[in-house]
């Protein structure tokens, strides 16, 4: 599991000394869950791929249910889970072909 803490803020202190008051510009939960869903999500990107670096398959799954996961592991803390990863060797014939991909213009608008 990948989790965020909601309230890393607190941590801005330690973090980012040269920045007095960064954390008083999270104080909102709302605006918080934001800044910290994305950050965390780029974390999680640079994670799976130090993990297929390092030559381990790594399988990202969403749809579980996020709330027993923290209240199972994460009660003490806090922490909101993201993501499940499946980390491990894939065993023998577990790739199928590439699946198809849309065009560069379907998905990228140059302004």
């Amino acid at each position: 599991m990948l989790a965020y803490d909601p309230e890393f803020h607190e941590h801005l202190p330690t973090q980012f000394p040269h920045f007095e008051g960064a954390q008083n510009i999270f104080k909102g939960k709302e605006f918080r869950f934001g800044t910290a869903s994305l950050n965390a999500s780029l974390q999680i990107g640079y994670f799976i791929v130090g993990v297929r670096a390092a030559g381990l398959a790594a399988g990202p799954m969403t749809g579980f249910k996020g709330k027993a996961i923290d209240e199972e592991f994460f009660a003490e803390t806090g922490y909101q889970t993201l993501v499940v990863v499946n980390l491990g060797k894939p065993g023998e014939d577990a790739w199928f072909p590439r699946s198809p991909r849309l065009e560069l213009d379907q998905v990228i608008t140059t302004v």
